[in-house]
């Protein structure tokens, strides 16, 4: 015959709520405010979700706790280790970007540069800015 107290079978309502339960029987909080706010939806109050977790679990938890463990749900960080976890975003490192001969507006492949900006420039004081409209509407046919 075994000796020592039986392991406690589960009841009825224990299977029925089994989703909080570990293998070993106890109770995981952090998997009950899981299931609450699954039930109650993600703008749940402290309170809503106590009174939840008592109903359903018969498991009698602070607000504080509450609050935390669903800012930890909701910020998605309750199934990743510490490890796992990535850091914070940071702020990229400035990449220097070497001297070019001639610095081109609108980029390195059918740029203008800005020598080509100069020689534009001195025929518009040639020719006007009509002439230069016309000249570009000739060029573009």
């Amino acid at each position: 015959m075994p000796r020592g107290i039986p392991k406690k079978q589960p009841d009825a309502q224990d299977q029925q709520n089994g989703a909080g339960r570990t293998k070993g029987g106890r109770i995981n909080k952090l998997q009950c405010v899981r299931d609450a706010l699954h039930e109650l939806g993600n703008d749940a109050q402290p309170r809503a979700i106590q009174d939840f977790l008592k109903h359903r679990f018969d498991l009698d938890m602070n607000t504080k706790f509450i609050g935390t463990y669903k800012g930890t749900i909701l910020r998605g960080k309750s199934g990743q280790s510490g490890i796992m976890r990535t850091p914070a975003a940071t702020a990229p490192a400035e990449v220097p970007v070497p001297p070019k001969a001639s610095p081109q507006v609108g980029g390195t492949n059918g740029g203008i540069s800005v020598d080509d900006i100069r020689a534009i420039k001195a025929l518009v004081d040639r020719l006007g800015a009509d002439g230069v409209r016309q000249v570009a509407e000739v060029l573009s046919e």
